[in-house]
């Protein structure tokens, strides 16, 4: 199939032209949630801009005053409704954003700049314009990329204030069916008030993992593409559009052999996402009777329901810190104990693996101060934050533990990079025992104890780690770009990222060696244990899990299911001798061909 996508955009020219007024063009972007999609480009344009507000001086200070303040007062009360929709569309979107919101409507030294600026002749729209233009460039400039994306819902704040300013009613956002969302970028406000129901891809010019659009979108499976260059001054409104989130790529105004080609994917993902339903209730064992666990990544509540809805058997890595990075100060321990229990419970008896705090590189909590660096992905983050916060990391053991008498619960460490550091955190979470015991609190003190295996240290040392820990899940996500020296989200380096490489196949054989040879179970929980290239080596390495997105979970069983383990035991042999990505990948193409499923190829990357 991309083979012949390529060739029809070769041949381009000679197709037949596109609707009179309607120009085409094939733009990328980074693929933020898996799928195909095609409707309309519905461009969401926002009922006010500060581009269109000129430097205008006031008459009346005082009457410019008393309009600004109506506008705050006004935007308050929106804000409470805002409030209470997006908390029943997305329960872990602490109300403490909007809270956020609200106070710097309500701040004082916020109202004490735009009076300011009134004072020194402007008028309100001009003030405002002014006030949020400076709030939001500080913002722009930090380093960090999940501070970056909040000057989003600054702007967002100020865009409110000036709709209100000019007397422009908050507009309803009606979507046709099959509509793609196309925007420039999307706040908070507009998430709440698009029916995600009618749309079928969405495309941003802006946005990155931590933007709210691109975790909503997941959550709603939409196929979804964000940083699309050239996207606005491209797309038009009603444009027809085929969105792939599975490669990041957007057509618009497709030819025909393009759209053809489309429409068989999306028949033949549809039809085969319906065979892989008969496999829901099955378990993923070869056809020699070997049985691996397939479980899912999760980092909301919503994902529970995308966990049971592919056959997922726990959760094999349950993100803790999406609730840190939303709320205005550190979660107390009832608000963390009570997103737990609901996952716990949620999962209905099944495993449940949390893992424990692991902000900094690309995010870190709004209220925590730290100081720019050079190198943040080697820098203050993970791990380190929590044994250096102790207090603020026993919070969260306390409440995973309490937790943990509700259901099967693991805890797991990430970025561990010596036995130091898994003995201190082990020491705290005995802390944590204590004092649970001593106050008589109900807890589960036998909890199974792992770590996650992230960084080269850790694989070298993984013969002395796994005598520390109860199992070990191997994060792929780090682990390749520390092993490889890339940054996958920095466009000129990113396809050395490759999973197939032979030093991460190495590192990957080793540390399961690791916790085989200590009668460990081992498993992965990185983006790697959901590509279909990669899932007959990882079975054959003899891997005791797969956690991934529960979209995967069902390809990766058909895969398992098509294959003897003494078959993938080979092939994994095979491809620990080669020396190169291309022989890796030609020797695992020709596999999959023989067994007949090297569809799955083309559907689901």
């Amino acid at each position: 199939a991309i083979k012949r996508l390529q060739a029809y955009e070769k041949t381009a020219d000679r197709a037949e032209a596109a609707a009179p007024g309607r120009g085409r063009a094939r733009l990328n972007g980074l693929p933020a949630a898996p799928g195909f999609g095609r409707g309309q480009a519905h461009l969401l344009q926002p009922p006010v801009s500060f581009e269109l507000v000129e430097e205008t001086r006031a008459v009346h200070a005082e009457e410019e005053k008393r309009r600004l303040k109506r506008a705050l007062k006004e935007s308050v009360v929106e804000l409470a409704d805002l409030k209470e929709r997006l908390s029943t569309r997305l329960p872990e979107f602490d109300g403490g954003i909007i809270d956020a919101h609200r106070l710097m409507l309500e701040d004082p030294g916020f109202a004490r700049k735009l009076e300011a600026a009134i004072h020194d002749g402007l008028s309100a729209e001009a003030a405002l314009k002014c006030v949020v233009e400076e709030y939001v460039e500080q913002f722009v400039r930090m380093s960090d990329g999940y501070l970056r994306d909040r000057a989003v819902d600054v702007k967002d704040v100020g865009l409110r204030i000036l709709r209100n300013l000019l007397g422009v009613a908050e507009p309803e956002r009606p979507l046709a069916k099959d509509s793609v969302l196309v925007a420039d970028e999307l706040t908070l406000s507009d998430l709440a008030l698009i029916e995600h129901e009618h749309l079928c891809g969405i495309v941003l010019a802006t946005g990155g993992v931590t933007s709210h659009a691109s975790i909503l979108a997941k959550s709603f499976e939409i196929p979804t593409v964000v940083g699309c260059e050239h996207l606005i001054e491209t797309v038009q409104e009603g444009d027809d559009l085929i969105v792939d989130g599975n490669s990041g790529v957007v057509y618009v105004n497709p030819p025909v052999d393009v759209a053809r080609e489309y429409e068989r994917l999306e028949r033949d993902y549809s039809a085969f996402n319906q065979k892989l339903e008969t496999l829901k209730q099955l378990p993923a064992e070869t056809s020699d009777g070997r049985r691996l666990s397939l479980y899912a990544n999760i980092g909301l509540i919503a994902d529970l329901l995308l966990a049971h809805r592919h056959g997922a058997q726990g959760v094999g890595l349950y993100r803790t810190e999406f609730p840190f990075l939303t709320y205005r100060e550190f979660p107390d321990e009832e608000e963390q104990y009570d997103l737990y229990a609901r996952v716990v419970r949620g999962m209905e008896g099944k495993p449940v693996t949390i893992r424990t705090l692991d902000v900094g590189a690309d995010k870190y909590p709004a209220y925590m101060q730290v100081p720019r660096e050079d190198n943040p992905y080697l820098g203050w983050r993970s791990i380190r934050i929590s044994l250096e916060m102790p207090e603020f990391f026993k919070v969260q053991l306390r409440a995973i533990l309490r937790a943990a008498a509700l259901g099967r619960v693991r805890i797991m460490f990430p970025m561990i990079s010596s036995v130091e550091e898994i003995r201190r955190a082990k020491d705290l979470l005995e802390e944590a025992k204590e004092e649970l015991a001593s106050e008589g609190r109900e807890h589960d003190p036998g909890v199974q104890v792992g770590m996650m295996v992230e960084v080269p240290s850790a694989v070298a040392l993984a013969n002395q780690l796994i005598r520390e820990v109860d199992f070990f899940s191997i994060g792929t996500n780090d682990l390749i770009q520390y092993l490889l020296a890339v940054d996958r989200s920095n466009r000129k380096v990113a396809p050395l990222y490759e999973p197939l490489h032979p030093a991460v196949l190495s590192a990957v054989h080793e540390v399961v060696q690791a916790a085989k040879g200590a009668g460990k179970w081992v498993g992965m929980c990185g983006e790697m244990a959901s590509h279909t290239l990669c899932t007959l080596v990882l079975l054959g390495f003899g891997l005791d899990d797969l956690s991934m997105g529960p979209f995967f979970i069902p390809v990766i069983k058909r895969i398992i299911r098509s294959v003897s383990y003494a078959a993938a035991r080979n092939i994994a042999r095979d491809v620990l001798e080669m020396a190169t990505v291309k022989e890796v990948k030609g020797y695992l193409f020709d596999g999959m061909k023989s067994l007949g499923i090297i569809e799955l190829m083309e559907m689901y990357h």
